[in-house]
């Protein structure tokens, strides 16, 4: 798969980095400001491209991603295109979080769902519609997060857009999937964040089908058509093959838990 050379591209600056997180520079390409990611000795730069071409398959709104090279670092990267689209958007983080424990994983899964679209709704001049708005596509993105088993799905790395035209209020696209399928080679139940809280994929998938189908139904829908597809798409990417196989058996699994669990929903 043919990768970019950010050494070509017009430097912007340097973005800081918090712990155990990779170098990240902003550039130009062809008038677009775009993000990139650098990869060093992990695959992260693979996993970011190929979960966006996975979710867009699937109809969940995804960063558009292209695979780079850093010529003078010599290492691989990724370029991100930037979702903020308008001169008046503004990016805002939501992280202020109450811990929520209860004597059941059920009801402290259905409480910190609860406690996200609280802070929806309670934003500041939002609408009832704008917050219905962000409810849905919160759900989607933590839907695809679940599918493309990416454990990091905290606030912070699904952020919050507020336009300052519109006075509304969006998710930008899913983004920060460097971590998809990072339970290759590890054993046991994989893990999502809901708000700051981890809670098992299969938890979170029957919740978000018992409570919310009507928002992923056409997801499901999608997921049923790609899998033909993904054994194709696999074959373009550098990936060792027991991860392809990984990934394969995977998302294969997720979607026959998820019809199952369609099918207990709809009895």
């Amino acid at each position: 798969m043919q990768r970019i050379d950010v050494s070509k591209l017009d430097f912007l600056r340097i973005e800081p980095r918090g712990k155990a997180v990779n170098e990240k520079f902003w550039v130009i390409d062809n008038g677009v400001k775009k993000l990139v990611k650098v990869s060093n000795n992990s695959d992260q730069d693979i996993m970011e491209h190929l979960t966006s071409v996975i979710l867009k398959k699937l109809n969940i709104s995804c960063v558009d991603v292209q695979l780079g090279y850093d010529l003078y670092a010599r290492h691989n990267c990724c370029l991100i295109t930037n979702f903020l689209i308008d001169e008046a958007d503004v990016s805002y983080d939501i992280l202020e979080w109450i811990p929520i424990k209860d004597n059941t994983k059920e009801k402290e899964l259905h409480l910190c769902f609860e406690q996200i679209f609280n802070k929806f709704f309670s934003l500041n001049m939002i609408s009832k519609d704008n917050g219905e708005q962000l409810k849905k596509q919160y759900i989607r993105i933590l839907f695809g997060k679940c599918l493309t088993e990416n454990i990091d799905a905290k606030l912070e790395n699904i952020g919050l857009i507020f336009n300052e035209k519109t006075k509304q209020y969006r998710l930008p696209p899913s983004y920060d999937n460097g971590f998809s399928f990072n339970s290759f080679k590890s054993i046991g139940i994989p893990y999502c964040c809901v708000g700051y809280q981890y809670f098992e994929i299969p938890d979170i998938i029957n919740y978000i089908v018992d409570n919310y189908f009507e928002f992923v139904d056409d997801i499901i829908v999608n997921l049923d058509n790609f899998i033909e597809e993904l054994d194709n798409i696999l074959i373009n990417y550098e990936i060792k093959e027991e991860k392809k196989k990984y990934i394969m058996e995977y998302i294969k699994n997720m979607y026959e838990y998820i019809k199952t669990r369609k099918e207990i929903k709809c009895k």
